[in-house]
């Protein structure tokens, strides 16, 4: 009997070790890129939106005048799929397979996504400094902004993804809120009307015109590097849900509002709050607005920042490459440039087609890498597969959780080799004979 109580003591021991060495260390129960669901829809709402309803409205309607809001659903429709094909990446575990087998295509794959990343938080910050300049710093020499506004950026993504993800789950309702609130209060002269016919110009030029703004297309790439535990509803879907919402209203709102005149304005949202009706009772609200465009610009900003990091990581080996890249892409480049209205004319040329052909590459290609990684990979459930509390009813971890994390630990450091579906039967079916024995055993001595 003894011999058999160490047996089991000795299965359960070896289980425990191989398989979850942070068991006991509270810190270690999250790694650095663990977010949870509810955190990351409030990064979809608070990082993903904000460059496509500020400016982006008015540089559309140059082109495509009351086509505009076309566009945004197709675009919305193509974003979507990029943000599915994210999700499924981060759910299925693949990041940390096929980062632990360091094979040279997963490799080049995200050196391309790394250099995706860069560009697309430079040509962001350009646009955010411009806004600052024109709205609220009138007169105030260029580098003083972009030095001011470099340094959240830079410190956030720095700090890393639970950093960014914890501040985006305090900020999110009350962003949200005040949009809501501009919104519901909105007293404006609009005719929905103007958004009528569908194609105000051609097909052709429709779809020729309008893919030159795909630089607005993926913004959300870097949630492929988070590892994603799930709450019981689900908060990825509601806030892609949401955020989605919220700018096809604006967009069919700046067309109802400004119709002909929407090329020459620049930031809606800003726009939206100069007419809402409370202002005539409490004072003008633009300044919440404010509030709302500079905190989820410099949340993008910094989930760019950190997504290209992360992505140079598994490329090369650190992230040091891409951090101080991005960094003087953002300090120096902008002061370089004789005028920042280039940046902006440049991001809309055939430049924007380049963008759309890799948003689509990026979608289909870490697609094809989740079900790779799914199909090489363990038949064992994913802590992501399973709503997690990480505590039972009485305020202790409850043993399938430890279960859960244990197999997602080895999973994630590439050891999923050591545990198997046959390995966890044959320990299960050891334990059950060496009970079955213990018990015999008894009954034949009474």
């Amino acid at each position: 009997m003894n011999n058999a109580v160490k047996t089991l003591g000795s299965v359960k021991s070896i289980t425990s070790t191989q398989a979850n060495p942070t068991v006991g260390n509270k810190r270690g129960f999250l790694d650095d890129n663990t977010v949870w669901n509810s955190q990351a829809g409030s990064l979809i709402f608070c990082c993903g939106i904000v460059f496509k309803v500020s400016s982006l409205p008015g540089l559309v309607a140059q082109t495509l005048g009351s086509s505009t809001l076309w566009l945004y659903i197709l675009m919305s429709c193509i974003d979507l799929v990029c943000l599915t094909a994210t999700y499924l990446f981060a759910k299925s575990g693949a990041d940390g397979f096929l980062s632990a087998r360091k094979r040279l295509p997963y490799r080049m794959l995200n050196g391309l996504m790394s250099l995706y990343l860069l560009t697309k938080g430079f040509f962001y910050f350009v646009y955010t400094v411009i806004f600052l300049t024109i709205d609220l710093f009138v007169g105030v020499a260029p580098y003083v902004i972009i030095l001011v506004l470099a340094v959240p950026v830079v410190y956030t993504g720095v700090k890393g993804i639970r950093a960014l993800a914890r501040s985006s789950e305090l900020f999110a309702v009350v962003l949200f809120l005040i949009m809501i609130v501009n919104l519901a209060f909105l007293n404006a002269d609009t005719d929905f009307g103007r958004n009528l016919p569908v194609f105000a110009v051609s097909p052709s030029d429709f779809f020729k015109e309008g893919l030159r703004y795909s630089l607005w297309l993926g913004d959300l790439f870097p949630l492929l590097f988070i590892k994603l535990r799930n709450k019981k509803l689900p908060f990825f879907g509601i806030g892609a849900g949401v955020s989605y919402i919220l700018v096809l209203v604006v967009a069919m709102l700046a067309v109802a509002m400004y119709g002909n005149a929407l090329p020459y304005v620049y930031n809606m949202l800003i726009r939206i709050a100069g007419f809402n009706q409370l202002s005539m009772e409490i004072g003008r609200l633009e300044w919440a607005a404010l509030f709302v465009v500079i905190i989820m610009a410099i949340c993008g900003l910094s989930l760019l920042f950190w997504g290209s990091a992360e992505s140079c990581r598994r490329a090369v080996g650190t992230p040091v490459p891409a951090r101080i890249l991005f960094t003087l892409l953002i300090t120096v480049l902008p002061l370089a440039l004789p005028t920042l209205q280039d940046v902006v004319t440049f991001s809309t040329t055939d430049f924007g087609y380049a963008m759309f052909a890799f948003a689509l590459f990026f979608a289909f290609a870490y697609g094809v890498a989740a079900i790779y990684a799914k199909r090489k990979m363990p038949k064992t459930p994913l802590s992501s597969d399973i709503p997690l509390s990480g505590t039972s009813s009485c305020g202790n971890t409850t043993a399938d959780d430890k279960q859960t994390d244990a197999l997602q630990n080895e999973q994630s450091a590439g050891l999923s080799g050591n545990v198997s579906d046959d390995g966890i039967s044959a320990s299960k079916s050891s334990s059950g004979e060496n009970a079955a024995n213990i018990t015999s055993g008894g009954e034949n001595n009474d």
